[in-house]
């Protein structure tokens, strides 16, 4: 199978059963009531109260804010102080390369001490009685989390995760990306969102830090970024982190196999873009959560990512295995304050909604795989903690990053 075809298949990753990713296709209406905690970490599984709390690495004094230090972080296994507020906006640009303007829905999740408000409902199948459709923000800046789905995903995919960080007070962004979703999934585009995805990121990016005057949320983000992403979200997030892409290689094989599926979009105009990257300057810390399409990285690509990231992956994974995404993008990284997280009983879907709602079988959702509530214990824990460390130096969190204290029996930390 020549590198081309292996690299489309990679970027095509689930393309049967991410059509379940986190959604499901029953039709019938489902209700779930905790984000998703462990016993074995000593998460309630509730979202914070609404109540006045401190915004991770921050005091508020006087009505102004301040960074913290040792202390002024609430627990990092435990729902933080703040009630959620839910809202989407869309986003229009014209990616560059491409001549028709490009809409992407964008859901936010931040922090709230509203009580008012309807429950949030994501993608028309679970609703989420404590996140609050428009409740009042709380004063920034807040800390910015960005995180990009899965292919054929949706934005709430991993609603465990964006809603504690927004609960421990972070503004959390992503996108759905058109033409990747459940709702509208187009085959003929997998190769084009290679370009389109972190286009999407930065383009969200760029109109979230800029929001008119009017809007509840305008000047409340900070300056500290970090973004993630599951699956083709986990590519997505290497490639905003700095990732370089091996265009020679893809090049070289379509020049021995011009039939090859992804070489109708290796225009010069894509080799270009490729070649310089998608590197957003704002990204601060990188949290891929199984990333698949690590071959348009090549061998090195990945050492050009120049921010602490914290690898995620699953030893069970049949959809971006470990031989083929996983270990080689660990290989690659090459940072210093790099970490990788392994659950050795977990599969693609332990990082999604979808085996907790029992939306597919297999490849992290059944009884040989990690339960999904312990899995967003530790998934929340570990993602908190690397980026309260990297942005603020929390020291609360050491314990749990230099490996001296365990979240779970079948999840293993390794370091640079």
């Amino acid at each position: 199978m020549t590198y081309a075809v292996r690299t489309l298949l990679a970027l095509s990753l689930c393309l049967t059963a991410c059509g379940d990713d986190a959604t499901g296709t029953t039709g019938e209406d489902t209700e779930t009531g905790d984000d998703g905690t462990s016993s074995t970490t000593g998460d309630s599984g509730e979202t914070g109260e609404a109540t006045e709390g401190t915004t991770d690495g921050e005091t508020t004094t006087g009505g102004e804010t301040t960074t913290g230090g040792e202390g002024d972080f609430p627990p990092a296994d435990e729902p933080g102080p703040y009630g959620v507020g839910y809202r989407t906006m869309d986003v229009t640009y014209t990616p560059a390369g491409f001549t028709e303007p490009r809409t992407i829905n964008v859901s936010i999740w931040y922090p709230t001490a509203d009580p008012s408000g309807d429950p949030a409902v994501y993608f028309d199948l679970v609703t989420r009685d404590e996140i609050l459709l428009e409740a009042t923000p709380v004063a920034g800046p807040h800390p910015v989390l960005a995180f990009s789905h899965g292919n054929g995903g949706v934005a709430e995919q991993s609603y465990f995760m964006t809603e504690r960080f927004a609960s421990h007070g972070w503004v959390v962004v992503a996108p759905d990306h058109t033409g990747n979703t459940l709702a509208d999934f187009d085959e003929s585009l997998v190769a084009d969102m290679v370009v389109l995805r972190p286009l999407d990121m930065s383009a969200m990016l760029d109109e979230v830090y800029d929001l008119p005057a009017g809007d509840p949320l305008a000047g409340q983000l900070g300056d500290e970024l970090v973004v993630s992403g599951h699956s083709f979200g986990g590519y997505t997030t290497l490639a905003l982190a700095g990732g370089a892409f091996d265009v020679d290689g893809l090049v070289s094989d379509c020049e021995l196999d011009p039939m090859g599926l992804a070489c109708d979009s290796l225009s010069p105009e894509r080799i270009e873009q490729l070649a310089a990257g998608f590197a957003d300057p704002r990204v601060d810390v990188a949290i891929p959560l199984s990333p698949g399409a690590i071959l348009v990285f090549g061998d090195e690509g990945l050492a050009e990512v120049d921010v602490p990231t914290m690898l995620m992956t699953s030893v069970l994974d049949e959809t971006t295995p470990d031989a083929d995404d996983g270990d080689p993008a660990w290989s690659s990284l090459d940072g210093p304050e790099d970490l990788r997280i392994e659950f050795l009983t977990g599969g693609h879907y332990t990082f999604s909604v979808a085996c907790e709602l029992g939306l597919i079988e297999g490849d992290g959702c059944g009884d040989e795989f990690i339960d999904p509530v312990e899995a967003y214990a530790v998934i929340n824990h570990y993602a908190l903690a690397f980026a309260r460390d990297k942005l603020w130096g929390d020291a609360s969190v050491a314990a749990v990053l230099d490996g001296s204290e365990t979240l779970s029996d079948v999840v293993t930390l390794s370091a640079k």
